[in-house]
């Protein structure tokens, strides 16, 4: 059986910077897959990445990508193409992503790799969640490029929740855009 991982990467506390490990959650939380497939919080794990890219056969990796393109676009590269895009590498967390796919051939293995990048719009701000830019049509259209690369690779999807990006992301780290989760510490 196939090793298959769809990889969100990013670090939450920056805005759009965070945009693949909610795509992440939002997909383990709203959808079961057949057979199953590893849904992976990669967050800014740098060199750790490699271990993914070398002992799975498919990896979908989730990023923002700093390329001259507005906000919200979004991309599907292949290691070869990202490789040639010389600017991709504006956040501390690319350049990582990117000397990983650059790095792991060298260990003799390497997974069938497609990058889908977002262009973000503030990886600045200090706040959970997302711009309205990258809300609406960009992180539709993240998800449907991964449903294409599933059925490319022969995997099943079926939605079995309608848990909206908000509460997804409110569950798993506390708040979105300033709202806090309802759960409270209790006093003693």
């Amino acid at each position: 059986m196939k090793k298959i991982g769809i990889v969100g990467v990013g670090n939450i506390l920056f805005k759009d910077e965070g945009i693949g490990v909610f795509i992440v959650k939002y997909l383990q939380e709203n959808y079961r897959f057949e057979p199953e497939i590893d849904l992976i919080d990669a967050g800014t794990l740098g060199f750790g990445l490699m271990s993914y890219l070398h002992e799975y056969d498919h990896i979908i990796l989730i990023d923002t990508i700093s390329m001259n393109d507005k906000p919200g676009s979004v991309f599907r590269l292949t290691p070869e193409q990202l490789s040639g895009i010389a600017s991709y590498h504006q956040t501390a967390h690319e350049v990582e992503v990117l000397q990983m796919i650059e790095l792991t051939p060298l260990t003799g293995k390497m997974a069938d790799t497609v990058v889908i990048g977002i262009i973000p719009e503030n990886i600045c701000a200090s706040e959970i969640g997302l711009t309205q830019t990258l809300e609406g049509t960009p992180f539709k259209t993240a998800i449907a490029q991964i449903f294409k690369e599933l059925d490319r690779i022969g995997i099943k999807y079926e939605k079995i929740n309608d848990i909206p990006l908000k509460e997804v992301v409110k569950k798993h780290f506390g708040s979105y855009n300033g709202e806090l989760s309802e759960k409270r510490i209790q006093e003693f």
